[in-house]
């Protein structure tokens, strides 16, 4: 059985995606966790990264982030 091969977002989109899920909506972290996410994905993009999966940026953020939102199990988790 073939798996669908997951769609890639640009990097800015998922800096902005992953602030607003699980630092803002669930923890209240402000602008010095969005102003770090923008700093990653800067670096990102000046190393020709373009574009990436919502979890390999999740992975990335995880390890960089100095905020560091407390992850939840979600079902989102699980499939991916």
């Amino acid at each position: 059985m073939k798996t669908k091969e997951k769609s890639k977002a640009k990097i800015e989109h998922l800096a902005n995606w992953y602030f607003g899920n699980f630092c803002a909506m669930k923890y209240g972290h402000g602008r010095k966790c969005y102003d770090q996410l923008h700093e990653i994905a800067k670096k990102l993009e000046d190393r020709g990264i373009k574009e990436m999966t919502h979890k390999e940026f999740c992975i990335i953020a995880r390890e960089n982030l100095t905020c560091k939102p407390i992850r939840e199990e979600s079902s989102w988790d699980e499939d991916n």
